[in-house]
């Protein structure tokens, strides 16, 4: 991430230009050098207010969590829900979700913020069918906080839910942050009988050599996969089915995410993938709407 020096910024101004770059180049552009543009000061700006918004927020009250549906194409039914953390600030408003996690992560409020989700999504889960897991996101920095791993197994345990019905998913971009932290952390969920998932399968450069040491139970395929479908079919259904190959001999499940029309879900279910995610199966959902999408569900089977 560059920046250009202007006339009159001072240092911690070209700084804060220079590590938003990278942001983006970590976000949208891996491998590639990103200059910071004009365009950016409007973005650059609005992560200000979120980090500070943030600092002062009431996370319980202000953050909700929206579940949506994983699909088993063996059975037919609802496999499970993955949690989605919502920001509603009274001061901003409604925050984008990618926003408000990366400005979450530069203020040292993550650590907080995975809290609630956690404590939500397991009371939410609480109320469900035995068979009916939930996943939730970690970010780098929990993985990388001892702290946050403790209070994570606290809040499991001081729970009631059956820990392997929990599943914490993992970007590849996040285990490689730091690798042997981000092992021992895992190790620590997993040898509690929760479930690890590798989300975003495919988005970066790393798995091949290194996802046979982590704990894993399942891969989700990243959604490009899914997209690359409208440019080149037998493109798309050749990678399904080698990471479909992938996951029975590793011994895991795979997931396909982002699977939004019949022609996707024909693909995925060709190549042998057994569990999908996506607006053809449903949209994000408060906890409130699960108990009459599993019963529509029931009468529909």
């Amino acid at each position: 991430g560059f920046a250009h020096l202007q006339d009159g910024q001072t240092i911690r101004a070209i700084y804060e230009r220079a590590d938003h770059a990278l942001y983006r180049a970590k976000r949208d552009a891996r491998g590639e050098v990103v200059i910071f543009l004009a365009e950016y000061e409007t973005e650059l700006t609005d992560i200000g207010r979120y980090e500070q918004a943030l600092r002062t927020a009431d996370l319980p009250r202000e953050i909700t969590v929206v579940f949506q549906p994983q699909h088993d194409l063996m059975t037919g039914r609802t496999s499970g829900f993955e949690a989605l953390a919502r920001w509603q600030s009274p001061t901003l408003g409604h925050v984008n979700p990618g926003q408000f996690i990366a400005a979450a992560e530069r203020t040292g409020v993550i650590e907080r913020v995975t809290g609630v989700v956690v404590q939500k999504s397991l009371v939410a889960a609480l109320s469900w069918p035995s068979d009916i897991s939930v996943s939730i996101n970690l970010s780098s920095l929990d993985l990388m906080s001892s702290r946050s791993i403790a209070n994570i197994v606290t809040l499991v345990r001081e729970s009631g839910i059956d820990p392997g019905r929990v599943m914490f998913e993992i970007t590849e971009t996040t285990m490689m942050s730091d690798f042997e932290c981000a092992r021992k952390s895992l190790e620590t969920l997993a040898a509690m009988g929760c479930r690890i998932g590798l989300d975003d399968f495919g988005s970066g450069y790393s798995s091949f050599a290194y996802i046979h040491r982590f704990p894993l139970h399942r891969i989700k395929t990243d959604r490009c996969f899914v997209t690359m479908r409208n440019e080149d079919e037998s493109v798309s259904d050749t990678i399904f089915g080698a990471i479909a190959d992938l996951c029975r001999n590793l011994g895991v499940e795979c997931l396909a995410e982002g699977v939004e029309t019949e022609g996707e879900l024909s693909a995925v279910r060709n190549s042998g993938i057994r569990f999908i995610q996506g607006y053809l199966f449903g949209r994000p959902m408060p906890a409130s709407a699960i108990a009459g999408h599993l019963e529509d569900q029931r009468k529909a089977a």
